[in-house]
């Protein structure tokens, strides 16, 4: 038997695997509307002027000036104040009527980014427009306005102090008048323009391309956010969804061999009633049930329990198809209908029994036996639907270990069908008494998670443990063993060389090999 898959990752495989239509529509839609989002927007062009940075000493000749002085503590602070100071609403107004176009000084003050440039003396000035040849323009003049507005601050700053040390140099003495001499020399640059701080660098050239992220970006994180999208969304349906999608779920939750695999079938090839009528894959299916569940000696036959987890798992279907497989292969069969609360079999193999009247009358197991006219060796005992089956329940449970010892002796196989164990307790209670072969029969699609492991639970704790799986569910068509499940044929589909029915010679080869283990 295959190890069920393992992992965190195993939910969500499985969400993808039991819904790939989901996710890639979600995928696609994600991918597509990204990159006509990205098609369809506004372009964005940025150009950038460079301003290099050179802070003053603080006990220079330009003491109390507005300048940007060096801090030592702390070097960030300097070109965080030399932002700030380039920073300009006036500048922006300025602009705003220099550049061509419906400016504003908001909207320039929006469309301006001024940044320090990491660790580095430069700040940088950068315009955003939607056109390449404008936003040079934009971070261009905006910087020459702001450096200009910043000189002829200074400047206005420094005639001023100009003017006031001239006054004093004439009453102070030599030794004090030398040092003013030299504060005047380095101001007088200043009032002639000169920034002492600002210089720039580079202007602004246009761009060449807008900027933001590719196409082929946005397209691989569409694409991964899609996925996420999907993915989740596959995997939500799949926890709302209460029932077991695939094999390696089951396994994973109640980890049996799988003794056989049965496809689903259209809902008119379910309910065969003769063994002609089981399509061939299902038939071999069977076959391959039996190989593996052979007689248990020459005295007594096998007993095989067929139960579920789930209503409609197909418990019922399986147990008379695997009777009717058995029949035709010249083997003796008493097939059991113990699904007292909703008995079907009798009604599907057009067989009528007054099981309740005899069995309460302690009738022997010869008598509560009937023929299946359709079916020569096969043998039933059958009940009918409806009444109140408490009391049935408890004479049955009370006559089943000596009915089952009765039915061994008297054929080759006792095929027991019994209601869901993950519904009602009946099917423990026969359980106890085939303690033989019990068949979980599980159904993909169909067969609740919660009532899988509640089966499983109740099984272990009453120490019986299943022979295994018959697992029914999409076992794909690519099967490469699927042609097989008819007859094997040179000749006509389902005939011999010879042109004998084929499975006439599998049905005397069968009888064959139970003529070989004969019954007392």
């Amino acid at each position: 038997m295959l190890a069920p898959e393992q992992g965190a990752h195993v939910p969500y495989l499985r969400a993808i695997r039991a819904h790939p239509l989901l996710v890639a529509t979600v995928v696609i839609l994600a991918v597509v509307a990204a990159v006509a989002w990205h098609k369809t927007r506004t372009p964005a062009y940025k150009a950038t002027v460079q301003v290099l940075v050179s802070p003053v000493s603080s006990g220079g000749p330009y003491v109390g000036l507005p300048v940007v002085t060096e801090s030592s503590n702390f070097p960030s602070r300097t070109l965080q104040t030399a932002t700030s100071v380039l920073k300009s609403p006036a500048a922006a107004l300025a602009t705003s009527t220099r550049v061509p176009g419906h400016w504003t000084e908001e909207r320039v003050t929006g469309a301006i980014s001024v940044q320090p440039l990491g660790e580095s003396n430069i700040v940088s000035i950068t315009g955003t427009t939607n056109v390449a040849s404008q936003a040079a323009m934009l971070a261009n003049t905006y910087t020459h306005e702001v450096l200009s507005l910043h000189a002829t601050q200074l400047a206005g700053e420094a005639k001023a102090e100009i003017k006031q040390l001239q006054t004093r140099q004439k009453s102070t003495e030599a030794g004090e008048a030398s040092q003013i001499a030299a504060q005047l020399t380095a101001l007088s640059s200043m009032a002639a323009g000169h920034d002492p701080n600002f210089s720039l660098l580079q202007d602004a050239a246009p761009p060449t391309s807008a900027s933001g992220t590719s196409t082929k970006l946005i397209a691989l994180l569409a694409l991964l956010a899609g996925l996420m999208i999907g993915v989740g969304a596959a995997t939500g349906i799949e926890y709302l969804n209460r029932r077991v999608r695939d094999e390696d779920e089951v396994l994973s939750l109640y980890p049996l061999p799988v003794l056989s695999r049965i496809p689903v079938l259209p809902r008119g090839a379910r309910d065969a009633t003769s063994f002609q009528l089981i399509p061939p894959q299902v038939r071999e299916a069977f076959r391959t049930l039996q190989v593996q569940l052979p007689p248990d000696s020459s005295t007594t036959g096998r007993a095989v329990m067929f139960t579920s987890a789930s209503p409609r798992d197909g418990k019922t279907a399986s147990a008379i198809d695997f009777a009717l497989v058995l029949a035709a292969a010249g083997l003796r069969v008493i097939l059991f209908d113990l699904d007292l609360r909703k008995p079907e079999i009798g009604a599907r193999l057009a067989v009528h029994a007054d099981y309740p009247d005899f069995i309460g009358a302690d009738a022997s197991l010869d008598e509560l036996l009937v023929d299946v006219s359709s079916t020569p060796g096969l043998r039933m005992v059958s009940s009918r639907p409806g009444g109140d089956v408490q009391p049935l329940l408890e004479v049955t449970n009370r006559r089943l270990p000596e009915l089952l010892r009765e039915a061994r002796e008297a054929a080759d196989y006792v095929i027991v069908d019994t209601p869901p164990v993950g519904q009602v307790s009946d099917a423990l209670r026969v359980a106890i008494a085939v303690n033989d072969t019990i068949i979980l029969v599980a159904r993909t699609d169909n067969t609740h998670r919660e009532d899988l492991s509640h089966t499983r639970e109740l099984l272990d704790r009453m120490a019986l443990t299943p022979a295994g799986l018959l697992l029914i569910g999409d076992i794909g068509s690519g099967d490469v063993y699927a042609e097989y499940g008819g007859e094997i044929s040179a000749g006509p589909i389902g005939r011999s060389v010879s042109g004998e029915p084929v499975s006439r010679i599998a049905e005397r080869g069968a009888a064959a090999l139970a003529r070989s283990h004969p019954r007392s």
